[in-house]
């Protein structure tokens, strides 16, 4: 009987809740922008505007945090709009389409070669927040709406985790080409081994097609089966803000956001890291590079991905979460101790091959409880608010990344880190190389340490999950009245305990 569990779980799936293999796919490529955008903005914007365009760090980071404030606003409504649409095509898959084409606007106005042209430093402050507000708009009309679809792609907790494991492969591997390929780019256009017209058209095609296409894709070939309620929500700030009452979106929320406000700091850290502090020394017949620390990074996470997998079911999400942090909190120390003057070079990628069996399931598992978070919102409020708890993820996420990168600029420019052009080449004063090695040590220590005591708090099971699922088949079919009183005591202790 054991052998034909599987077969008998995948029988208790409706018909009309399953969701096609291909069709997962296709869900999947739209992740590469989840995975890659806010990846390829925290590991090479500030970078690119401290030592290409010659803007001052804070300056810099001031930049990217001041457009969180337009993200604020724009975010929840984008949540509201997407909850209130009704159209033959679904409630997300119309932003996802035209946002799609857009984001490729975006990238190549974005990282326009304005050395090119005769603007002032001001001129290029000026310009450079203008067009990273257009991207993150365009980002937001793409990700609240795709955020929204891991839960709506299916009403079944078991299709829509299976649907959220294969777009976790895509987001991976998104994430690991948005660290990884740019901060190349970056390097060889500040070595001179490529034009600014070359890193420009690099990443606005390459990135552009890789985002735009496959969101473009999913808007196309995934459909909505979510129930689609009536009632339209008015939108209010004080009903957009109720998710963050709830226990269970509160501790997922703290979860999310200290991980992933992690690998944007050490993302936008890793360039001058290997640059300034061990760019000096060679490491397999190469010049020192992000490289040999993103690449180990990323190898590691995908092999820990399979192991994350299985323990995610034999045990618990928020487990197969935490299971891999203390590796993450050990290789941060390791990479503020290790000192050029004495270690190795060899020893930072084994350092992140180290960090990367926590990185995996630290990036993984907040997406897969997601769905599982507005099921249970669901349960208390009485309506389904997945595009209000997609808008506040995705505003929390972009606040806590920027948040981030906007410390390290300021604390760079305390430690005395100097700017340039990269027609320049500047030696850091050693201050400014003891304040990255410490930035990196002492924010992953934190963050990660916070992630894993929240990962404690939040108390959802896939045996609860079934009984919510339960409590609200009840409620679309309209027989809640129909419960009986035991069940009706535990319905009200589920919310009690979980919402």
């Amino acid at each position: 009987m054991e052998s034909q569990q599987p077969n008998n779980v995948r029988a208790e799936v409706p018909a009309n809740e399953r969701v096609p293999l291909r069709e997962k796919i296709f869900y999947g490529m739209g992740g590469l922008m989840d995975g890659g955008g806010v990846a390829l903005m925290s590991c090479v914007l500030l970078n690119y505007m401290t030592n290409s365009l010659g803007i001052a760090a804070t300056v810099a980071s001031t930049i990217m945090m001041a457009s969180k404030a337009w993200d604020a606003v724009s975010d929840p409504l984008m949540g509201a709009i997407s909850d209130n649409t009704r159209s033959k095509y679904g409630r997300r898959k119309p932003y996802m389409f035209f946002g799609g084409i857009l984001i490729v606007v975006a990238l190549c106005l974005l990282f326009l070669p304005l050395n090119r042209f005769d603007i002032s430093t001001g001129g290029k402050v000026a310009y450079m927040l203008v067009m990273y507000l257009f991207y993150n708009t365009i980002s937001t009309i793409t990700q609240v709406p795709y955020t929204s679809m891991s839960s709506d792609i299916s009403p079944n907790f078991k299709e829509r985790n299976n649907a959220n494991t294969i777009k976790l492969i895509f987001t991976s591997a998104a994430a690991g080409i948005a660290y990884l390929v740019p901060l190349l780019f970056l390097e060889a256009y500040s070595d001179g081994k490529i034009t600014d017209i070359d890193f420009w058209l690099a990443i606005f095609i390459t990135f552009g097609i890789l985002f735009g296409g496959g969101l473009v894709m999913t808007a196309i070939f995934v459909k909505e089966r979510a129930p689609i309620p009536k009632e339209r929500v008015k939108f209010t700030f004080k009903g957009y803000l109720k998710p963050f009452k709830m226990k269970s979106f509160k501790w997922h929320i703290v979860m999310y956001a200290s991980a992933f406000m992690c690998m944007d700091i050490l993302s936008a850290l890793a360039v001058y890291y290997a640059t300034d502090v061990w760019g000096s020394e060679p490491l397999f017949g190469m010049q020192f590079s992000s490289m040999f620390i993103v690449a180990p990074l990323m190898v590691a996470a995908v092999l820990a991905f399979p192991m994350t997998r299985i323990v995610m079911d034999k045990k618990s999400k928020q487990f197969a979460f935490r299971m891999g942090l203390p590796f993450y909190i050990l290789g941060g120390v390791l990479l503020a101790v290790l000192d050029p003057e004495w270690a190795p070079p060899v020893l930072i990628p084994i350092v992140a091959f180290i960090m990367g069996f926590g990185f995996g399931g630290a990036q993984m598992m907040p997406w897969i409880i997601f769905p599982d978070t507005v099921d249970i919102a669901e349960l208390k409020l009485g309506y389904r608010p997945t595009g209000n708890c997609s808008g506040l993820m995705t505003l929390i996420r972009k606040l806590a990344g920027a948040f981030g990168v906007w410390v390290v600029g300021i604390v760079l420019d305390i430690g005395g880190y100097q700017e340039h052009t990269s027609a320049e080449q500047v030696g850091q004063p050693d201050s400014a190389l003891l304040t990255i090695r410490l930035l990196m040590g002492i924010s992953i220590a934190i963050l990660i340490s916070v992630a894993l005591w929240a990962s404690f708090r939040y108390k959802v099971t896939n045996q609860k999950l079934t009984r919510v699922k339960y409590f609200l088949d009840h409620m679309h079919n309209g027989t809640l009245d129909q419960l009986s009183e035991e069940e009706q005591k535990e319905k009200e202790a589920l919310i009690d305990e979980l919402a």
